[in-house]
């Protein structure tokens, strides 16, 4: 049993609660501080946003709109003069029935100036007949050489120019592929493409095998550039 006074443990007792009692009132004075601004701050912008100004609209009149004159489509005639050119040249196709894919396309065509005369002249390639499919009484179809004389005359030129070349010719691309000054051909085939050498005074020489470009005869070359 304690041995300490009765004075003395009530005296504890009261300091206790009244640390207690302190604790909790200085507890309450922050929350009631919190609340007060919560509320304060709650009442600042709610006055803010009422006293904000309202927008004004303002309305616009209409600009007047102009009338502009509607456009007109030229007029654009063309009148063909193939025949009185003397261009003859006529593509062939070699279809025979089966509807092979490579007949639905054209041949291409090219204008250069395979003479450096000044005036552009023309290249139609061709296609010819597929094989064991040849008509009687037909040849094998080639590529066409037409030169310009300047004044809006083509003369077919293909004989002994050596692009007598039968094949079933796709495009064609021009170029000085050796820097001589003279534009060469390339033309693009089903069944391997074929280089041509512009050798001067309208002749061509094929240069396909020299040159490494001729292709595998499985393969099909479209359009060239």
């Amino acid at each position: 049993m304690s041995n300490e006074p009765p004075d003395r443990k009530d005296d504890e007792l009261a300091s206790n609660d009244d640390a207690i009692v302190g604790r909790a009132f200085r507890r309450s004075l922050v929350v009631l501080l919190l609340v007060g601004a919560v509320v304060a701050g709650t009442s600042f912008l709610l006055e803010r946003k009422q006293s904000a100004p309202q927008p004004q609209v303002s309305e616009l009149d209409t600009p007047p709109s102009r009338q502009l004159p509607l456009d007109r489509i030229p007029v654009a005639r063309f009148t063909d003069i193939t025949k009185e050119a003397g261009i003859a040249f006529v593509h062939n196709n070699g279809a025979y029935g089966d509807k092979l894919l490579p007949e639905t396309m054209g041949g291409g065509v090219a204008f250069f100036d395979f003479d450096n005369d000044g005036a552009a002249d023309l290249l139609f390639i061709n296609s010819t007949y597929w094989p064991g499919h040849v008509p009687a009484g037909k040849k094998n179809t080639t590529a066409a050489l037409y030169h310009n004389d300047g004044q809006g005359h083509f003369t077919d030129v293909t004989a002994g120019s050596g692009l007598e070349l039968s094949c079933y010719g796709m495009g064609v691309a021009v170029g000085d592929y050796d820097n001589d000054g003279l534009e060469d051909l390339f033309l693009t085939a089903v069944g391997g493409n074929h280089l041509f050498h512009n050798e001067g005074n309208g002749k061509f020489r094929e240069m396909t095998t020299p040159a490494g470009v001729g292709g595998s005869t499985n393969d099909w070359s479209t359009c060239a550039a």
